[in-house]
């Protein structure tokens, strides 16, 4: 995705800012992840795009990115690397950009984060440009497999047409008795040209459209517990690029509003490790309503940290006869090494059951990954 006329303008307005300031602190990190993976299992019926189903068998490791795993080993559905730069100036105020490389598609590099800052006080953040939708807990740094104990985010809850958006928001962070507290507001839009995730749906190109968002979050963390809430709404529109038309929903509707909300909540108590995460997407008016949900245990030992994870994806609708849900679950076994200096290696087995309206069908996927942040 490429960043709208906002997000450049929002970072020549950070330059414009700095005006006669003394000096400009710039700051440079990185990640990059090498995935390798394949599924195995007898072949089983999907309703994937044609040019995902013809494989025996196949898992959605990145529904965002059309990131799919079949029965031949491939690097190419997940690997990635990403550089950062962030130039601070006076007055509280930086400019922050990410560009993402990744070979999935083609080997290509887009920019993903390109916003300014304004941090009036220790307590007030003011962002604008382009940002991650924050719907769920690892939104801002889901592309950094060093920073979760996976191979990758459980995608049957991180999985959805949109991911970045142009907007602005304001963040809150205050103590509250024994408390950390951080609240934020956001709002923006997104037009996602070429939408990778409707690709693995349509054969057809879709254009996928989310204006007005608008939402908040809510994140308590308390010694070894976190918790977060979140809610958005925005509209919602599906444009089918040879016609150049909306897309027309079960309901009869083009276009029209959707929903989404969950919460997580993540403990680190000593050796032991639990994360889990609820998110509702609900389309209910128009087409369906999807409820999602992952829950995770594990124990460090050592620089070791082996981790067991159940997961679930479901579909619900007002027009059974129109529209075929979707159901399906995930049950999944990783383990962790870390080694050197920010620098680690996973390997993960995961066993898909799809349960009704096969989409993805059922499979296993073997993954290796090499994950590393600088």
């Amino acid at each position: 995705m490429k960043p709208t006329r906002f997000a450049a303008r929002a970072l020549f307005a950070a330059c414009a800012l700095s005006g006669s300031a003394m000096a400009v602190e710039f700051e440079f990190s990185g990640f990059a992840s090498i995935v390798a993976g394949r599924t195995r299992g007898p072949c089983t019926e999907s309703g994937l795009a044609t040019d995902y189903s013809d494989s025996c068998t196949r898992f959605v490791a990145d529904w965002a990115h059309a990131g799919v795993y079949t029965d031949k080993a491939s690097l190419k559905p997940e690997t990635k690397a990403g550089l950062q730069a962030t130039a601070r100036f006076a007055e509280g105020f930086s400019a922050t950009a990410q560009v993402v490389g990744r070979i999935v598609e083609h080997p290509a590099a887009d920019l993903e984060w390109a916003y300014v800052t304004w941090s009036p006080s220790p307590s007030w953040t003011f962002q604008a440009g382009r940002k991650r939708v924050p719907l769920f807990f690892y939104s801002d740094f889901q592309d950094v497999g060093y920073a979760y104990p996976w191979v990758r985010v459980p995608p049957d809850v991180y999985g959805w047409d949109v991911v970045n958006f142009n907007g602005a928001s304001a963040t809150y962070s205050a103590n509250v008795g024994s408390w950390a507290l951080r609240s934020s507001a956001f709002a923006g839009a997104e037009t996602s040209r070429k939408n990778q995730y409707a690709k693995l749906l349509y054969d057809e190109g879709k254009d996928v459209k989310w204006p007005k968002i608008a939402g908040a979050d809510l994140e308590l963390s308390r010694e070894w517990l976190t918790a977060r809430v979140v809610y958005m709404r925005s509209g919602y529109e599906q444009i089918d690029r040879a016609t150049g038309e909306p897309d027309v929903q079960e309901s009869g509707d083009t276009h029209g509003t959707h929903t989404a909300y969950g919460g997580s909540i993540n403990i680190d108590y000593g050796n032991w490790i639990g994360r889990s995460e609820y998110s509702v997407f609900d389309r209910s008016r128009y087409t369906y309503k999807a409820t999602s949900w992952f829950v995770s245990a594990g124990y460090r030992i050592g620089a070791f940290t082996p981790m067991v994870t159940a997961s679930s994806y479901t579909e619900s609708t007002r027009f059974p006869e129109l529209y075929d849900v979707s159901k399906w679950k995930t049950r999944s076994a990783s383990l962790r090494y870390d080694f050197g200096k920010s620098q680690a290696v996973k390997i993960q087995v995961d066993r898909l059951r799809d349960l009704k309206a096969p989409i993805p069908g059922d499979a296993t996927l073997v993954s290796v990954s090499y994950d590393v942040v600088f």
